[in-house]
């Protein structure tokens, strides 16, 4: 199995088991109480922990990186059910409404490109790649500088998926960066369970 695969497999079976847990609870409050205050929380851990926080014992860097990339998947699978074009786009056959279960999200999974993780040292290093988090995140949240008039939802879709592929390098990067953390979550996630 290739390591775009592993992860995948991995991811899958975190996204599933967390599903089954926590339901809908990441968008109960909506887009701007909830899914983004998601985003912020990992997106805030990550730029601590590069500027040298230290981890806590119960989630570690590729923990935040891993949730942090969950979440970017999660908040497109949100704004196809808010906009016909941009589900059009983003997930196919999928059946709305696409941000409940499974299903949206495995779509996006499936598709996303993780050709980084086969070949991590092409990736850039954690810090810079938290910067890039940091970067994308931001442009996502002047999506909303006028509470009253929000960006339409195919341009914030864009900067989501410009947060994706920073989630993405992050994970690349400490995929090479700190092999020990992700052999630990492949053989955490990766089994049969």
């Amino acid at each position: 199995m290739t390591e775009v695969a592993a992860f995948k497999t991995a991811v899958r079976r975190l996204h599933a088991e967390k599903d089954a847990a926590y339901g809908p609870a990441w968008k109960r409050r909506g887009e701007l109480i909830s899914v983004l205050a998601n985003l912020a929380r990992k997106v805030d851990r990550l730029e601590q922990v590069a500027a040298g926080a230290p981890v806590t014992r119960d989630e570690n860097v590729l923990d935040t990186a891993v949730d942090l990339l969950v979440y970017a998947l999660k908040y497109q699978t949100y704004l196809a059910d808010q906009d016909t074009e941009v589900a059009a786009y983003l997930v196919g056959t999928v059946q709305p409404p696409y941000s409940d279960g499974r299903s949206g999200f495995e779509a996006l999974l499936d598709a996303l490109d993780l050709t980084e993780l086969d070949d991590a040292q092409t990736a850039p290093g954690v810090t810079k790649a938290s910067a890039g988090v940091v970067a994308a995140f931001n442009e996502l949240e002047r999506c909303f500088a006028e509470p009253h008039a929000p960006t339409p939802a195919g341009e914030r879709l864009k900067r989501a998926i410009t947060l994706t592929a920073a989630a993405t390098q992050v994970v690349a990067a400490l995929c090479r960066e700190t092999p020990a953390l992700y052999r630990d979550f492949l053989a955490a996630w990766g089994r049969d369970t």
